[in-house]
Protein backbone atom coordinates (compact mmCIF):
# COMPACT_ATOMS: atom_id res chain seq x y z
CA UNK A 1 0.00 0.00 0.00
CA UNK A 2 2.97 2.30 0.50
CA UNK A 3 3.88 2.18 -3.19
CA UNK A 4 0.62 2.75 -5.04
CA UNK A 5 2.40 2.71 -8.40
CA UNK A 6 3.08 -1.01 -7.91
CA UNK A 7 -0.67 -1.73 -8.12
CA UNK A 8 -2.68 -2.09 -11.34
CA UNK A 9 -3.92 1.33 -12.51
CA UNK A 10 -1.76 2.83 -9.73
CA UNK A 11 -4.29 2.02 -7.02
CA UNK A 12 -7.09 4.02 -8.66
CA UNK A 13 -9.80 1.68 -7.35
CA UNK A 14 -8.26 0.52 -4.07
CA UNK A 15 -10.57 2.51 -1.80
CA UNK A 16 -14.08 1.07 -1.38
CA UNK A 17 -16.65 2.56 0.99
CA UNK A 18 -17.92 0.25 3.73
CA UNK A 19 -21.44 -0.66 2.61
CA UNK A 20 -22.54 -1.84 6.07
CA UNK A 21 -21.52 1.47 7.65
CA UNK A 22 -23.55 3.46 5.11
CA UNK A 23 -26.59 1.23 5.61
CA UNK A 24 -26.26 1.75 9.35
CA UNK A 25 -26.36 5.53 8.91
CA UNK A 26 -29.40 5.31 6.64
CA UNK A 27 -31.29 3.12 9.12
CA UNK A 28 -30.46 5.41 12.04
CA UNK A 29 -32.33 8.25 10.35
CA UNK A 30 -35.38 6.00 10.20
CA UNK A 31 -34.97 5.01 13.85
CA UNK A 32 -35.20 8.66 14.89
CA UNK A 33 -38.46 9.01 12.96
CA UNK A 34 -40.12 6.21 14.96
CA UNK A 35 -38.37 6.69 18.30
CA UNK A 36 -41.48 7.18 20.49
CA UNK A 37 -43.39 4.20 19.10
CA UNK A 38 -40.33 1.96 19.38
CA UNK A 39 -39.77 3.07 22.98
CA UNK A 40 -43.36 2.21 24.00
CA UNK A 41 -43.19 -1.26 22.46
CA UNK A 42 -39.77 -1.87 24.00
CA UNK A 43 -41.13 -0.91 27.45
CA UNK A 44 -44.13 -3.20 26.96
CA UNK A 45 -41.86 -6.14 26.13
CA UNK A 46 -39.59 -5.29 29.05
CA UNK A 47 -42.62 -5.32 31.37
CA UNK A 48 -43.80 -8.82 30.42
CA UNK A 49 -40.24 -10.16 30.55
CA UNK A 50 -39.44 -8.63 33.94
CA UNK A 51 -40.37 -11.73 35.99
CA UNK A 52 -41.54 -15.35 35.56
CA UNK A 53 -44.96 -14.36 36.91
CA UNK A 54 -45.48 -11.68 34.29
CA UNK A 55 -44.25 -14.04 31.57
CA UNK A 56 -46.83 -16.64 32.62
CA UNK A 57 -49.57 -14.00 32.68
CA UNK A 58 -48.61 -12.90 29.18
CA UNK A 59 -48.68 -16.52 27.96
CA UNK A 60 -52.22 -16.75 29.31
CA UNK A 61 -53.13 -13.69 27.24
CA UNK A 62 -51.57 -15.34 24.18
CA UNK A 63 -53.78 -18.41 24.64
CA UNK A 64 -56.90 -16.29 25.16
CA UNK A 65 -56.11 -14.32 22.00
CA UNK A 66 -55.76 -17.67 20.18
CA UNK A 67 -52.35 -16.79 18.80
CA UNK A 68 -50.69 -19.87 17.31
CA UNK A 69 -47.17 -18.41 17.12
CA UNK A 70 -44.52 -20.37 19.02
CA UNK A 71 -42.24 -18.73 21.54
CA UNK A 72 -42.78 -15.26 22.91
CA UNK A 73 -41.39 -11.74 22.72
CA UNK A 74 -37.78 -11.02 23.60
CA UNK A 75 -35.80 -7.97 24.64
CA UNK A 76 -33.58 -6.00 22.28
CA UNK A 77 -30.27 -4.23 22.63
CA UNK A 78 -31.00 -0.51 22.01
CA UNK A 79 -27.61 0.09 20.37
CA UNK A 80 -28.12 -2.76 17.85
CA UNK A 81 -30.80 -1.92 15.32
CA UNK A 82 -31.08 -5.52 14.12
CA UNK A 83 -32.34 -6.54 17.57
CA UNK A 84 -34.78 -3.60 17.43
CA UNK A 85 -36.05 -5.00 14.13
CA UNK A 86 -36.42 -8.45 15.70
CA UNK A 87 -38.25 -7.14 18.80
CA UNK A 88 -40.73 -5.23 16.62
CA UNK A 89 -41.22 -8.20 14.32
CA UNK A 90 -41.91 -10.57 17.23
CA UNK A 91 -44.04 -8.06 19.18
CA UNK A 92 -46.32 -7.52 16.19
CA UNK A 93 -47.19 -11.22 16.20
CA UNK A 94 -48.51 -10.83 19.76
CA UNK A 95 -50.27 -7.48 19.33
CA UNK A 96 -53.65 -8.92 20.38
CA UNK A 97 -52.10 -10.41 23.52
CA UNK A 98 -50.74 -6.99 24.51
CA UNK A 99 -54.20 -5.52 23.94
CA UNK A 100 -55.80 -8.13 26.25
CA UNK A 101 -53.10 -7.48 28.83
CA UNK A 102 -53.86 -3.75 28.78
CA UNK A 103 -57.54 -4.45 29.43
CA UNK A 104 -56.98 -6.89 32.33
CA UNK A 105 -53.69 -5.93 33.99
CA UNK A 106 -53.90 -2.55 35.74
CA UNK A 107 -50.18 -2.59 36.54
CA UNK A 108 -49.36 -2.89 32.84
CA UNK A 109 -52.05 -0.36 31.83
CA UNK A 110 -50.61 2.25 34.22
CA UNK A 111 -47.02 1.66 33.09
CA UNK A 112 -44.81 4.76 33.02
CA UNK A 113 -44.51 6.25 29.54
CA UNK A 114 -47.76 4.65 28.43
CA UNK A 115 -48.56 1.40 26.67
CA UNK A 116 -48.47 1.04 22.87
CA UNK A 117 -51.57 2.41 21.16
CA UNK A 118 -52.99 1.45 17.78
CA UNK A 119 -50.96 4.17 16.02
CA UNK A 120 -47.76 2.84 17.62
CA UNK A 121 -48.47 -0.64 16.27
CA UNK A 122 -49.18 0.81 12.83
CA UNK A 123 -45.87 2.67 12.93
CA UNK A 124 -44.12 -0.55 13.93
CA UNK A 125 -45.65 -2.39 10.95
CA UNK A 126 -44.38 0.26 8.56
CA UNK A 127 -40.96 0.34 10.13
CA UNK A 128 -40.56 -3.45 9.99
CA UNK A 129 -41.23 -3.26 6.23
CA UNK A 130 -38.37 -0.81 5.90
CA UNK A 131 -35.96 -2.54 8.24
CA UNK A 132 -36.43 -5.98 6.71
CA UNK A 133 -34.66 -5.14 3.46
CA UNK A 134 -31.80 -3.37 5.28
CA UNK A 135 -31.53 -6.26 7.74
CA UNK A 136 -31.20 -8.82 4.94
CA UNK A 137 -28.76 -6.73 2.90
CA UNK A 138 -26.53 -5.98 5.91
CA UNK A 139 -26.31 -9.69 6.69
CA UNK A 140 -25.31 -10.37 3.08
CA UNK A 141 -22.68 -7.66 2.63
CA UNK A 142 -21.10 -8.41 6.03
CA UNK A 143 -20.51 -12.06 5.18
CA UNK A 144 -16.97 -13.39 5.35
CA UNK A 145 -17.41 -16.97 4.12
CA UNK A 146 -18.81 -16.20 0.66
CA UNK A 147 -18.36 -13.74 -2.21
CA UNK A 148 -20.07 -10.39 -1.51
CA UNK A 149 -18.65 -8.04 -4.16
CA UNK A 150 -20.61 -9.51 -7.09
CA UNK A 151 -23.90 -9.31 -5.15
CA UNK A 152 -23.50 -5.77 -3.81
CA UNK A 153 -24.82 -4.10 -6.96
CA UNK A 154 -28.07 -6.13 -6.77
CA UNK A 155 -28.58 -4.97 -3.18
CA UNK A 156 -27.69 -1.40 -4.16
CA UNK A 157 -30.45 -1.41 -6.81
CA UNK A 158 -32.92 -3.18 -4.51
CA UNK A 159 -32.61 -0.53 -1.78
CA UNK A 160 -32.78 2.39 -4.21
CA UNK A 161 -35.84 0.95 -5.94
CA UNK A 162 -37.58 0.32 -2.60
CA UNK A 163 -36.91 3.83 -1.31
CA UNK A 164 -38.21 5.39 -4.53
CA UNK A 165 -41.33 3.24 -4.36
CA UNK A 166 -42.13 4.18 -0.74
CA UNK A 167 -41.43 7.86 -1.38
CA UNK A 168 -44.42 7.87 -3.71
CA UNK A 169 -46.66 6.09 -1.21
CA UNK A 170 -49.97 7.68 -0.20
CA UNK A 171 -49.14 6.68 3.37
CA UNK A 172 -47.63 9.83 4.90
CA UNK A 173 -45.65 7.84 7.48
CA UNK A 174 -43.99 5.66 4.86
CA UNK A 175 -43.41 8.56 2.51
CA UNK A 176 -41.84 10.77 5.18
CA UNK A 177 -39.55 8.01 6.43
CA UNK A 178 -38.49 7.06 2.90
CA UNK A 179 -37.60 10.67 2.03
CA UNK A 180 -35.37 11.03 5.10
CA UNK A 181 -33.62 7.74 4.44
CA UNK A 182 -33.25 8.56 0.73
CA UNK A 183 -31.60 11.86 1.67
CA UNK A 184 -28.97 10.02 3.70
CA UNK A 185 -28.64 7.41 0.94
CA UNK A 186 -27.96 10.13 -1.65
CA UNK A 187 -25.26 11.65 0.53
CA UNK A 188 -23.09 8.57 0.01
CA UNK A 189 -24.45 6.79 -3.09
CA UNK A 190 -26.41 9.54 -4.86
CA UNK A 191 -23.81 10.25 -7.55
CA UNK A 192 -23.24 6.84 -9.08
CA UNK A 193 -20.65 8.30 -11.48
CA UNK A 194 -18.31 8.64 -8.49
CA UNK A 195 -18.90 5.07 -7.31
CA UNK A 196 -15.90 2.75 -7.31
CA UNK A 197 -15.98 0.99 -10.68
CA UNK A 198 -14.83 -2.28 -9.11
CA UNK A 199 -18.35 -2.72 -7.72
CA UNK A 200 -19.62 -2.93 -11.30
CA UNK A 201 -16.65 -4.91 -12.60
CA UNK A 202 -17.44 -7.55 -9.96
CA UNK A 203 -20.92 -7.91 -11.49
CA UNK A 204 -19.49 -8.22 -15.01
CA UNK A 205 -17.14 -10.94 -13.76
CA UNK A 206 -20.13 -12.94 -12.56
CA UNK A 207 -20.90 -15.22 -15.55
CA UNK A 208 -24.60 -15.19 -14.59
CA UNK A 209 -24.89 -11.43 -15.19
CA UNK A 210 -21.97 -9.91 -17.16
CA UNK A 211 -22.82 -6.57 -18.81
CA UNK A 212 -26.48 -7.48 -19.33
CA UNK A 213 -27.49 -6.91 -15.70
CA UNK A 214 -25.52 -3.66 -15.53
CA UNK A 215 -27.20 -2.30 -18.66
CA UNK A 216 -30.70 -3.43 -17.64
CA UNK A 217 -30.41 -2.00 -14.11
CA UNK A 218 -29.06 1.36 -15.26
CA UNK A 219 -31.91 1.68 -17.76
CA UNK A 220 -34.44 0.98 -14.99
CA UNK A 221 -32.99 3.43 -12.47
CA UNK A 222 -31.57 6.31 -14.55
CA UNK A 223 -32.24 8.43 -17.60
CA UNK A 224 -31.30 6.98 -20.99
CA UNK A 225 -28.20 9.16 -21.49
CA UNK A 226 -26.88 8.44 -17.99
CA UNK A 227 -27.55 4.72 -18.41
CA UNK A 228 -25.63 4.59 -21.72
CA UNK A 229 -22.74 6.62 -20.28
CA UNK A 230 -22.43 4.39 -17.19
CA UNK A 231 -22.62 1.17 -19.20
CA UNK A 232 -19.89 2.30 -21.60
CA UNK A 233 -17.77 3.50 -18.66
CA UNK A 234 -17.99 0.09 -17.00
CA UNK A 235 -16.94 -1.67 -20.22
CA UNK A 236 -14.11 0.80 -20.79
CA UNK A 237 -12.89 0.27 -17.22
CA UNK A 238 -12.90 -3.50 -17.72
CA UNK A 239 -10.56 -3.13 -20.72
CA UNK A 240 -8.33 -0.75 -18.75
CA UNK A 241 -8.08 -3.19 -15.86
CA UNK A 242 -7.43 -6.03 -18.28
CA UNK A 243 -4.58 -4.15 -19.95
CA UNK A 244 -3.12 -3.22 -16.57
CA UNK A 245 -3.17 -6.83 -15.37
CA UNK A 246 -1.60 -7.93 -18.62
CA UNK A 247 1.38 -5.69 -17.84
CA UNK A 248 1.54 -6.34 -14.08
CA UNK A 249 0.46 -9.99 -13.94
CA UNK A 250 3.60 -12.04 -13.31
CA UNK A 251 1.57 -15.24 -13.44
CA UNK A 252 0.23 -14.60 -16.90
CA UNK A 253 1.51 -17.39 -19.14
CA UNK A 254 2.86 -15.85 -22.29
CA UNK A 255 3.40 -19.37 -23.63
CA UNK A 256 -0.26 -19.47 -24.69
CA UNK A 257 0.30 -16.75 -27.27
CA UNK A 258 1.81 -17.29 -30.71
CA UNK A 259 5.29 -15.92 -31.14
CA UNK A 260 5.53 -12.93 -33.48
CA UNK A 261 6.92 -13.79 -36.92
CA UNK A 262 10.70 -13.79 -37.05
CA UNK A 263 12.32 -10.72 -38.53
CA UNK A 264 14.02 -11.37 -41.87
CA UNK A 265 17.69 -10.65 -42.63
CA UNK A 266 16.70 -7.69 -44.77
CA UNK A 267 14.75 -6.20 -41.88
CA UNK A 268 17.69 -6.68 -39.53
CA UNK A 269 19.88 -4.73 -41.90
CA UNK A 270 17.43 -1.82 -41.80
CA UNK A 271 17.54 -1.43 -38.00
CA UNK A 272 15.24 1.55 -37.63
CA UNK A 273 12.59 0.10 -39.94
CA UNK A 274 12.63 -3.32 -38.27
CA UNK A 275 12.37 -1.77 -34.80
CA UNK A 276 9.26 0.18 -35.82
CA UNK A 277 7.73 -2.87 -37.49
CA UNK A 278 8.36 -5.07 -34.44
CA UNK A 279 6.70 -2.48 -32.21
CA UNK A 280 3.70 -2.27 -34.54
CA UNK A 281 3.30 -6.05 -34.62
CA UNK A 282 3.56 -6.22 -30.83
CA UNK A 283 0.83 -3.61 -30.45
CA UNK A 284 -1.37 -5.44 -32.95
CA UNK A 285 -0.92 -8.66 -30.98
CA UNK A 286 -1.74 -6.94 -27.70
CA UNK A 287 -4.88 -5.38 -29.14
CA UNK A 288 -5.94 -8.73 -30.57
CA UNK A 289 -5.26 -10.54 -27.29
CA UNK A 290 -7.27 -7.98 -25.34
CA UNK A 291 -10.19 -8.19 -27.73
CA UNK A 292 -10.13 -11.95 -27.98
CA UNK A 293 -10.24 -12.68 -24.24
CA UNK A 294 -12.58 -9.93 -23.00
CA UNK A 295 -14.92 -9.97 -25.98
CA UNK A 296 -15.03 -13.76 -25.99
CA UNK A 297 -16.08 -13.77 -22.34
CA UNK A 298 -18.76 -11.12 -22.88
CA UNK A 299 -20.10 -12.85 -26.00
CA UNK A 300 -20.56 -16.25 -24.35
CA UNK A 301 -24.03 -17.17 -23.07
CA UNK A 302 -24.89 -16.40 -19.46
CA UNK A 303 -24.64 -19.17 -16.91
CA UNK A 304 -27.89 -20.26 -15.29
CA UNK A 305 -28.53 -18.87 -11.82
CA UNK A 306 -29.06 -21.27 -8.97
CA UNK A 307 -28.40 -21.86 -5.30
CA UNK A 308 -25.64 -24.34 -6.12
CA UNK A 309 -23.73 -21.99 -8.46
CA UNK A 310 -20.16 -21.48 -7.21
CA UNK A 311 -18.62 -18.43 -8.89
CA UNK A 312 -15.13 -19.10 -7.52
CA UNK A 313 -15.15 -22.66 -8.81
CA UNK A 314 -16.38 -21.41 -12.20
CA UNK A 315 -13.38 -19.14 -12.54
CA UNK A 316 -11.07 -21.88 -11.32
CA UNK A 317 -12.31 -24.16 -14.10
CA UNK A 318 -12.31 -21.45 -16.79
CA UNK A 319 -9.05 -19.70 -15.87
CA UNK A 320 -7.22 -21.58 -18.63
CA UNK A 321 -9.62 -20.13 -21.21
CA UNK A 322 -9.48 -16.63 -19.67
CA UNK A 323 -6.07 -16.44 -17.94
CA UNK A 324 -5.91 -12.67 -17.38
CA UNK A 325 -9.60 -12.30 -16.56
CA UNK A 326 -9.08 -15.14 -14.11
CA UNK A 327 -6.43 -13.09 -12.32
CA UNK A 328 -8.76 -10.09 -12.21
CA UNK A 329 -11.63 -12.22 -10.89
CA UNK A 330 -9.38 -13.66 -8.19
CA UNK A 331 -8.69 -10.17 -6.82
CA UNK A 332 -12.01 -8.43 -7.47
CA UNK A 333 -14.26 -11.21 -6.15
CA UNK A 334 -12.16 -11.40 -2.99
CA UNK A 335 -12.83 -7.71 -2.35
CA UNK A 336 -15.08 -7.19 0.70
CA UNK A 337 -17.77 -4.51 0.44
CA UNK A 338 -17.88 -4.26 4.22
CA UNK A 339 -15.02 -3.78 6.67
CA UNK A 340 -16.93 -5.11 9.69
CA UNK A 341 -18.78 -8.25 10.73
CA UNK A 342 -22.58 -8.11 10.81
CA UNK A 343 -22.59 -7.95 14.62
CA UNK A 344 -20.63 -4.69 14.47
CA UNK A 345 -22.52 -3.39 11.44
CA UNK A 346 -25.80 -3.51 13.35
CA UNK A 347 -24.38 -1.67 16.34
CA UNK A 348 -24.97 2.06 16.80
CA UNK A 349 -22.68 2.10 19.84
CA UNK A 350 -18.89 2.39 19.96
CA UNK A 351 -16.38 -0.43 19.90
CA UNK A 352 -14.55 -1.16 23.13
CA UNK A 353 -10.95 -2.35 22.88
CA UNK A 354 -9.01 -3.03 26.05
CA UNK A 355 -5.36 -2.06 26.52
CA UNK A 356 -4.13 -5.60 25.96
CA UNK A 357 -5.81 -6.09 22.60
CA UNK A 358 -4.89 -2.61 21.40
CA UNK A 359 -1.21 -3.43 21.94
CA UNK A 360 -1.25 -6.47 19.64
CA UNK A 361 0.69 -6.31 16.39
CA UNK A 362 -1.43 -6.12 13.21
CA UNK A 363 -0.31 -9.62 12.17
CA UNK A 364 -1.30 -11.16 15.52
CA UNK A 365 -4.63 -9.32 15.58
CA UNK A 366 -5.40 -10.52 12.05
CA UNK A 367 -4.55 -14.12 13.00
CA UNK A 368 -6.81 -13.98 16.06
CA UNK A 369 -9.71 -12.44 14.13
CA UNK A 370 -9.50 -15.03 11.35
CA UNK A 371 -9.18 -17.93 13.81
CA UNK A 372 -12.18 -16.71 15.80
CA UNK A 373 -14.20 -16.37 12.61
CA UNK A 374 -13.38 -19.93 11.55
CA UNK A 375 -14.14 -21.39 14.98
CA UNK A 376 -17.48 -19.60 15.17
CA UNK A 377 -18.53 -20.64 11.67
CA UNK A 378 -21.15 -23.07 12.93
CA UNK A 379 -24.77 -23.64 11.80
CA UNK A 380 -27.06 -20.79 12.81
CA UNK A 381 -29.46 -21.35 15.71
CA UNK A 382 -33.17 -20.69 15.34
CA UNK A 383 -33.72 -17.80 17.75
CA UNK A 384 -37.38 -18.65 18.54
CA UNK A 385 -36.55 -22.26 19.44
CA UNK A 386 -33.63 -21.16 21.60
CA UNK A 387 -35.78 -18.65 23.51
CA UNK A 388 -38.49 -21.29 24.04
CA UNK A 389 -35.95 -23.73 25.49
CA UNK A 390 -34.51 -21.06 27.78
CA UNK A 391 -37.99 -20.23 29.05
CA UNK A 392 -38.64 -23.88 29.88
CA UNK A 393 -35.32 -24.04 31.69
CA UNK A 394 -36.09 -20.83 33.56
CA UNK A 395 -39.53 -22.12 34.64
CA UNK A 396 -38.01 -25.42 35.76
CA UNK A 397 -35.43 -23.59 37.88
CA UNK A 398 -38.19 -21.56 39.58
CA UNK A 399 -40.13 -24.73 40.45
CA UNK A 400 -36.95 -26.40 41.72
CA UNK A 401 -36.14 -23.45 44.01
CA UNK A 402 -39.71 -23.44 45.38
CA UNK A 403 -39.45 -27.15 46.22
CA UNK A 404 -36.13 -26.58 48.01
CA UNK A 405 -37.67 -23.63 49.87
CA UNK A 406 -40.63 -25.71 51.18
CA UNK A 407 -38.33 -28.61 52.13
CA UNK A 408 -36.13 -26.30 54.19
CA UNK A 409 -39.18 -24.82 55.92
Amino acid sequence: MEDWNSHPLRGEFLQVRCCAHILNLVVNDGLREMHESILKIRNAVRHVRASPGRSERFKTMIKEARILEKGTVHLDVPTRWNSTFLILESALKFQKAFKHLGERDSEYAMMAGGIPRSEDWENAKHFVKFLKIFYEVTNKVSGSTFVTSSQHFNDFCKILSTLKHWMGSLDTILSSMAKKMKSKYDKYWGNIKNTNMMIFIAVVLDPRYKLQLIKWSFEKLYEKEDAEFLTSKVKETLFRVFDSYRLFGDNYQRSSRQDPPEISTQELEAHETSFAMEFEKEMQFNESANKNEVELYLMEALEKSGVQFDILNWWKVNSTKFPILGLIARDVLAMPVSTVASESAFSTGGRVLNNYRSSLTPMTAEALICTQNWLRNSPKLVLEELIEELEKLELGMVKFLLIIFFILI
